[in-house]
């Protein structure tokens, strides 16, 4: 008859790694669950009116201060409401980076929006590098969201946008 010492500890060792399966699952199921979450919230701010009017007045003043060649703008309201949007699209592909948010829905799910932002606000991202004297921006994840939208819609991407012939 075996010791009951070794049985104990047989035993012992089994409940340790079931154990650990079970907190490895438990981690898994969480990291789901804050995944959810935070797609759910995201859904949530981009359904907002808000957004739609953040958005159109980020495209107006983009429009109206490069026109001005930025002139009268910094520093404004406007700039800060411009950047604050922009900053929604950041933090987006920033969760898309950590994977909290897969890559694929973002850019299914908001195809032409990301791309037709960036190519508004991409002229404040040049005039910000300007007027710092720096060589980057300080909006390079939602660039590389846009770029890494266009290359998952492939040329298809185009077909969102009609293109101003002189």
């Amino acid at each position: 008859m075996p010791d009951i010492l070794t049985v104990l500890g047989g035993i012992s060792s089994v409940a340790v790694i079931v154990g650990v399966i079970l907190i490895i699952f438990q981690l898994k199921q969480n990291a789901k669950e804050t995944r959810t979450t935070a797609a759910f919230a995201l859904l949530e701010k981009l359904t907002d009116e808000s957004f739609s009017r953040r958005r159109k007045n980020m495209h107006d003043t983009i429009r109206k201060y490069s026109a001005k060649n930025w002139k009268g703008f910094d520093d404004t309201y406007q700039d800060w409401e411009v950047r604050g949007f922009a900053y929604i699209y950041e933090l987006i592909a920033q969760l898309v980076k950590q994977r909290i948010i897969d890559l694929d829905t973002i850019t299914e799910a908001l195809t032409y929006l990301i791309v037709a932002d960036w190519e508004a606000f991409s002229p404040l991202a040049n005039h910000i590098m300007e007027r710092y004297g720096v060589r980057v921006h300080h909006f390079q994840n939602f660039e590389w969201l846009a770029m890494q939208t266009r290359k998952n819609l492939g040329d298809e991407w185009k077909n969102y946008f009609v293109i101003e012939k002189d």
